[in-house]
């Protein structure tokens, strides 16, 4: 009987381990997180990363809170990072700050970072790339470090790293990424400019630049091709002689206002598309 007794408890004590496997087991698949909460990995690979964190405080400033969550397009953020360059001081050429590959992993996990964030919290990201030198002949890895939030219908940006060079198997306690911070900015080797056709963007600091959560400005459309045959005029999509509706705006008028509700998530798509059929139905 005492054999018996010795099997079931031991029985008992094996399920007991397995029980606590599994729950260690599903623990592990959750996001990781600080001991404070105030720290969510949105995507990572290996020093690279976008996660959410606490907002940073710089010793006697007050922060306000951010608009988060927040809805940004990946498409749209990719089109705010891709309009920034990069120039060493003292030069009037500038390279691109983020190539295709960089813009793709930053658009959509910062979307999702904005879209997770709380108000007192901010989405930071560093990312790695390889960037041609010795006039093409080799490439570089480079690392830019930001800080992401939005607030006042606007989507800020503070720059820590950019393209800073790392070495391979570089010990990242002597060299940590460290995204930009509110406080007061270091002396930077580097300005930041818009693109040429890009959108356009206000620098708070040389490290800080913001951009506004309406509709971009549409790209100029560039000058037709002169030809030998009759000059023909193509007519515009929104007629300028277009009686305007009740209430003395265009229809022109009417869609940019239109497009900005939509973009500060006023009204839905179901909205948006129903209203924009009828004022083009209108013309």
């Amino acid at each position: 009987m005492a054999r018996t007794g010795i099997r079931f408890m031991g029985v008992s004590a094996w399920w007991l381990v397995v029980v606590v496997a599994m729950a260690g087991g599903i623990g592990g698949c959750a996001t990781a997180r600080t001991g404070d909460g105030r720290e969510k990995i949105v995507w990572q690979s290996r020093d690279q990363y976008v996660k959410i964190e606490k907002q940073d405080r710089p010793a006697g400033a007050a922060v306000s809170a951010n608009l988060h969550p927040a809805d940004v397009p990946a498409e749209r953020l990719r089109g705010m990072l891709g309009s920034i360059e990069v120039r060493p001081r003292g030069e009037e050429k500038g390279v691109r700050l983020f190539n295709d590959e960089e813009l793709a992993v930053l658009g959509d996990n910062i979307h999702a970072g904005l879209a997770q964030a709380g108000p007192d919290e901010d989405v930071t990201f560093a990312i790695i790339g390889h960037y041609p030198v010795l006039m093409g002949l080799v490439k570089e890895r480079l690392v830019t470090t930001g800080r992401v939030f939005c607030r006042d219908g606007e989507v800020d940006i503070i720059f820590g790293d950019v393209h800073r060079p790392v070495r391979e198997n570089e010990d990242r306690r002597l060299y940590p990424f460290l995204p930009g911070t509110r406080g007061a900015a270091a002396p930077r080797e580097w300005l930041l400019a818009a693109r040429t056709g890009g959108e356009t963007f206000a620098v708070i600091r040389p490290d800080w630049v913001t951009f506004s959560l309406a509709s971009p400005p549409t790209p100029a459309a560039a000058p037709a091709p002169a030809s030998a045959g009759p000059e023909k005029t193509a007519a515009p999509a929104i007629s300028p002689a277009k009686p305007a509706a009740p209430g003395g705006k265009s229809a022109a008028e009417r869609l940019m206002i239109l497009n900005e509700l939509h973009d500060k998530r006023l009204i839905t798509d179901e909205e948006y598309r129903a209203k924009r059929l009828e004022i083009l139905n209108e013309l």
